[in-house]
């Protein structure tokens, strides 16, 4: 377990310094909602039925050039999966609940950040617990806590891509997101979620003097 806690420190203590410098510049809460599966490891495919789950944390943008910032989103994320045997008329659903911190470079089309954009990079997820759920002809008959074991993978780390729209103070995104490392080692299964996120940023200091200065001019 010890070996799995390092990748997530090292993060931690490589980010730091790029977290204060996004302090400086936008940042605001962000909320979006997802839906999630679990495949044999193809990237960014589709398996079952979709998982719903909520997206919650804090987005910080820190400018690297006119067109290009570096996105850097601590956040919750609810992943797993949805399977039904219609054979058998059941059902098995695993809700597996992330601590996540993605690192993505945000890319304008337009000179003015305003507008449509581009966003890619990896993340890291650290896996908190989970639940699984099984229901035979739409009555439960299994509920199971587990925290990770052994033979179970609490770190992942995932690439994402995203297309979105950057309008005012508003962030509007939908991105995708596959792990690049198995969930368990027994099974081989890989996490995939989409995602709409919505971020709202607050004003920077220039915003500000900028607004302060045309309320005075009129």
């Amino acid at each position: 377990m010890k070996c799995l806690d390092r990748p997530a420190s090292l993060l931690f203590v490589l980010l730091c310094p790029l977290l204060m410098a996004a302090q400086e510049s936008r940042n605001g809460p962000k909320l979006g909602v997802g839906i999630a599966t679990q495949t044999a490891g193809q990237f960014l495919a589709w398996a079952g039925l979709p998982k719903v789950g909520p997206v919650a944390g804090w987005s910080f943008e820190a400018p690297i050039t006119g067109q290009v910032s570096l996105l850097i989103e601590p956040m919750y994320i609810g992943k797993g999966s949805v399977t039904v045997n219609s054979v058998y008329k059941t059902r098995t659903s695993i809700a597996l609940n992330y601590l996540e911190m993605p690192l993505l470079l945000k890319v304008s089309t337009n000179p003015d950040p305003q507008g449509l954009y581009l966003s890619g990079g990896l993340m890291y997820g650290y896996l908190l617990f989970g639940k699984q759920k099984v229901f035979d002809h739409g009555n439960l008959v299994s509920e199971i806590e587990f925290s990770p074991s052994g033979h179970t993978n609490r770190g992942q780390w995932s690439a994402a891509v995203g297309l979105g729209q950057e309008v005012g103070s508003w962030l509007i995104e939908l991105r995708g997101q596959s792990s690049l490392n198995t969930f368990d080692i027994l099974v081989r299964s890989h996490n995939v979620v989409y995602s709409l996120q919505v971020a709202w940023r607050f004003p920077t200091q220039e915003e500000k003097e900028r607004k302060r200065a045309r309320e005075h001019q009129e």
